[in-house]
């Protein structure tokens, strides 16, 4: 899928990519899991139209967000995302796989309600 052409400088803010481990509090023995980060990209936000807003309404993907990154063969799925503060999953990929030189990959994004919640 090729892209529009982004500039540099619109990639400024950082999104970190880790994976979720699972903790015990040593004070009440008490599981949960937490957000271990293992590295960092340059991103930024992508902005649909309100078309596509309004196409989006009452399925799975009516509140997330969208992010760019240069394309990166380390993203998967079940890596989980930190941005702005908040932490993500990613629910879908739309890879550029084009023979382009360089190549953009959007990541839709959901917040995640699992990692960093204690259980028991």
């Amino acid at each position: 899928m090729a892209l529009n052409k982004f500039s540099p400088e619109q990639f400024n803010r950082q999104a970190q990519f880790g994976t979720a481990l699972p903790t015990i509090n040593p004070n009440t023995g008490a599981s949960g899991t937490q957000f271990k980060p293992q590295f960092v990209l340059w991103c930024m936000p992508y902005t649909r139209t309100n078309t596509q807003n309004v196409s989006l309404l009452g399925t799975d993907f009516e509140d997330t967000i969208q992010i760019v990154i240069r394309h990166n063969p380390l993203i998967d799925k079940g890596l989980l995302v930190q941005y702005q503060d908040q932490l993500y999953q990613i629910v879908n990929l739309s890879l550029d796989d084009s023979n382009k030189i360089v190549t953009y990959d959007i990541l839709t994004l959901q917040i995640n309600e699992r990692v960093g919640k204690k259980h028991g």
